[in-house]
């Protein structure tokens, strides 16, 4: 072995190491959410209490890019946006104050496709899905107004029509064409 690759080896086998004493910690100090929080429960000698004011009257408009997807498990970023929402009810904000914009694109156009279209893509081999995991949170979205664009080229590509998509879901031009109308009509970004 040279020296480069015996140096190269040591490096990779110390990250090796690193990684896995910093999952351990994360183990050991209890559940993270979704969002890469602590679980409130392990921290409940913290008190909080929000200095930010929000007028009751003021009206928001927030967007939501959606693309990671996961087979069987429910989409991140829907369940950050439906959060957001709640959140912003437990604030003493009305729902009808708040809107909310998904843009749908990449593999996540499954996300938001009926269990029959779901299963077509995920229901063979040895971990079957029959049905899709978000449409519960789909429809809580819809049913609070939020506009869901699925990208129509990623939908094409991923051969997932207007027919093949949950009730109140949308098809748009494409993804940055969705994205461009919600920001001209006032809706920021959500950074993560």
């Amino acid at each position: 072995m040279t020296r480069t690759t015996l140096s190269a080896a040591r490096v990779s086998f110390a990250l090796i190491i690193a990684a896995a004493i910093g999952l351990a910690g994360l183990a050991l100090n209890g559940p993270l959410r979704a969002d890469g929080h602590q679980d409130a429960a392990s921290e409940s000698d913290v008190v909080i209490e929000s200095d930010m004011a929000l007028p009751a009257d003021a009206a928001w408009k927030h967007s939501f890019d959606v693309y990671e997807a996961e087979a069987g498990e429910e989409s991140r970023v829907l369940a950050t946006a439906l959060r957001f929402a709640k959140a912003m009810e437990d604030e003493g904000i009305a729902q009808e104050r708040v809107k909310l914009g998904l843009v749908i694109h990449g593999p996540s156009v499954f996300d938001v496709a009926s269990d029959a279209r779901y299963a077509a893509k995920h229901g063979t081999g040895s971990t079957a899905y029959e049905t899709n995991p978000n449409a519960a949170v789909v429809a809580e979205l819809v049913e609070r107004g939020a506009e869901i664009w699925v990208c129509g080229v990623a939908a094409k590509y991923h051969k997932v029509g207007n027919a093949d998509l949950l009730p109140g879901v949308k098809m748009a031009p494409s993804g940055t064409v969705a994205h461009a109308e919600l920001q001209r009509r006032g809706f920021g970004m959500n950074p993560y």
